[in-house]
């Protein structure tokens, strides 16, 4: 069976950036933008959230862990980006590996044409760089998505009017993907 896993970025303890306009966390959102994305096709997909109280790399190697025991065909991490206020876009984080670059060479346009923001590429990490230790954790390609900056109030916008544009983007690539 071909399916993917929706692993929501962070945990109850530690819940990543906060949106500029609402104050809600990167681990709350992503959870909303999880259910959104299954709900399109719920065969599919299956929701991870990572464990609290454990350290970063056991909770990575735990979640991913869960989600090779489940079969996943690929993983998609979600997240939203954090910084300077003026930071804007979107990006998706590769471990580089050819269907990693396959998947995200289908999300990251996708989510720029639902979003309009600027195209901010296909990024490789490396194992320990930022973002890397969930892109190297499982057997299955794994991409981990940074949609727009919450630290932007302009990109928190295009996010929720364009909320159900990105979760049916993120559905389609992924279901191209699946197509081969």
């Amino acid at each position: 069976m071909t399916r993917i896993a929706l692993v929501v970025g962070h945990n109850p303890a530690s819940q990543g950036a906060v949106r500029a306009t609402d104050k809600r966390t990167e681990y709350d959102w992503n959870g909303d933008l999880a259910a959104a994305i299954m709900a399109h096709a719920p065969a599919m997909y299956r929701v991870f959230r990572r464990p609290s109280g454990r350290g970063y790399s056991a909770e990575i190697r735990e979640t991913y862990a869960a989600v090779d025991a489940w079969g996943a065909s690929a993983s998609v991490e979600l997240h939203f980006n954090g910084g300077a206020a003026s930071a804007t876009g979107t990006e998706t984080l590769s471990s580089g590996s050819a269907n990693s670059r396959k998947l995200a060479a289908l999300i990251q346009p996708a989510m720029v044409g639902a979003l309009g923001l600027r195209d901010r590429g296909i990024l490789i990490r490396g194992k320990s760089e930022r973002g890397g230790a969930s892109l190297h954790a499982g057997r299955a390609p794994a991409v981990l998505i940074e949609p727009y900056f919450g630290s932007n109030k302009a990109d928190c916008a295009a996010a929720d009017r364009n909320y159900s544009a990105l979760s049916r983007a993120i559905h389609e690539a992924c279901a191209a993907y699946l197509k081969g």
